[in-house]
C-alpha cells in the first residue's frame, strides 16, 4: 500500500482525535479507558479538541496524517514535537510548573478521571526529565493507527517521518510506548529505558496500566 503524509488541517482536528480514541481503546489493557472512563462523550470530544487547538500555537509541534495515496482515507495520525536547543534543568522545571498551573485552572471535565490523569502526567513528566535532562530531542507525543488499518505500514510511515527529521537535527528521539506499540518502536531502533506505570487501583479501578519509556539515540547524517 502506498501512502502520502500531509499536515493536519484546521478542520480535521476531530478526525485526528477520533482515530486516536479508536486506536487507543481497541485493546483490553488500554490506558485511555482508565483516563476517560466515561467514554467518548461530547464533553470528552470538546476537551480533546480544545487541547489540540491549544497545542497548535506551539511551532515546535507537528500533527501529521498518513493517508492511502489513492483513496485519501486517513489511516494513521501522529503528533511530533522537536526541541532543537538544550535547556537547563531549571528551565525544564519552570516549563513543567507553567503547564501544571494551567491545568490546575481547568474546570473538571465529565468523563475524565482527573486524579488518574494527573498522577499519570506527573509520573510521565518526571521520567522524561530524568531520562532526557534538558537536551534537545524529538518527542513522539502520539502515534495512532485506525484499527482497520493496522499492520499495513501506516504507523511505520508516521514514525519514520519524525525519525528522519530527528536525524536531520542530530537529536535523539523519545516516546512512551504501549504494549501494542513496543515491537514497532524496537524495530526502528528504540530501546526501553524504564517502565511508566499508572497506578489506577488506588483510585478504585480493578487494574493498573503500564507504558514504557523508550529512547532512540541520535544519528548524525553524513554530509
Amino acid at each position: 500500500m502506498a501512502f502520502e503524509i500531509t499536515p493536519m488541517g484546521d478542520d480535521e482536528i476531530d478526525v485526528y482525535n477520533k482515530i486516536c480514541w479508536d486506536a487507543f481503546t481497541s485493546v483490553p489493557d488500554s490506558l485511555a479507558l482508565l483516563l476517560y472512563p466515561g467514554g467518548y462523550t461530547e464533553a470528552v470530544r470538546k476537551y480533546m479538541r480544545n487541547n489540540t487547538i491549544d497545542s497548535l500555537s506551539d511551532k515546535s509541534t507537528s500533527y501529521i496524517f498518513v493517508r492511502d495515496i489513492n483513496t485519501k482515507q486517513v489511516l494513521a495520525v501522529a503528533c511530533w514535537s522537536f526541541q532543537t536547543t538544550d535547556l537547563t534543568i531549571q528551565e525544564v522545571l519552570d516549563k513543567e510548573e507553567k503547564v501544571r498551573k494551567e491545568r490546575a485552572e481547568q474546570e473538571p471535565i465529565p468523563g475524565v478521571d482527573s486524579a488518574v490523569m494527573n498522577d499519570f502526567r506527573e509520573t510521565a513528566t518526571r521520567l522524561q526529565r530524568e531520562n532526557l535532562g534538558g537536551k534537545a530531542h524529538a518527542l513522539l507525543k502520539v502515534l495512532a493507527t485506525h484499527p482497520d488499518a493496522q499492520r499495513r505500514g501506516a504507523g511505520a510511515a508516521a514514525l519514520t517521518w519524525g525519525l528522519k527529521k530527528a536525524d536531520e537535527l542530530g537529536v535523539p528521539a523519545y516516546l512512551e510506548a504501549s504494549r501494542v506499540g513496543r515491537p514497532l518502536y524496537a524495530k526502528h531502533g528504540f530501546k526501553e529505558i524504564c517502565e511508566l506505570p499508572l497506578n489506577a487501583r488506588k483510585h478504585g479501578y480493578s487494574r493498573d496500566g503500564m507504558n514504557w519509556c523508550m529512547l532512540r539515540d541520535a544519528k548524525v547524517l553524513a554530509q
